[in-house]
């Protein structure tokens, strides 16, 4: 799933998936908010058919509604949830920005780059590493009820 403000972004990362070959759906959402309420499930993303839990979640950081930072703290407070792969696509380099996120459990922090070549390595790097040689929690693999009866029966 991509959390994304910036439409000219959204379709330079849709080109590069399709670049990199990466088959799986890429389902996008413009704000922080969108990117809450499509991981609860609720609302017009209720139906996890249509939108299921994602393998990995690239979160942009400055976003209307609800920034990244902001998800990346609702994420930390799911037991469930926080637990999904998540990498911060930024043009900020700022240290504090990538502190903070770090902080909050982000699995990496990536600075967008301009050009297409570098996005399509980019996503590569996803399909090889995040796609298919990282082992994705239960969530991701079998649903957010699987993951909570995990969950439960851990405590």
């Amino acid at each position: 799933m991509l959390a994304e403000d910036d439409p000219n972004d959204v379709l330079l990362l849709q080109f590069a998936f399709r670049e990199a070959e990466i088959h799986s759906p890429l389902h996008t959402v413009s704000n922080g908010q969108e990117a809450i309420d499509y991981l609860s499930g609720v609302g017009s993303f209720s139906d996890r058919e249509r939108f299921p839990i994602p393998a990995l979640l690239l979160l942009d950081l400055k976003m209307p509604r609800k920034t990244g930072i902001d998800v990346l703290e609702w994420l930390a407070k799911d037991d469930v949830m926080r637990c999904l792969p998540t990498v911060m696509l930024s043009s900020s380099t700022h240290p504090g920005d990538i502190e903070k996120a770090y902080r909050l459990g982000v699995n990496a922090f990536v600075v967008k780059s301009p050009g297409t070549a570098q996005r399509t390595e980019f996503c590569k790097i996803i399909k090889s590493f995040w796609l298919t040689l990282n082992e994705l929690p239960l969530v991701c693999t079998d649903g957010l009820e699987a993951a909570r009866k995990a969950r439960i029966a851990d405590l």
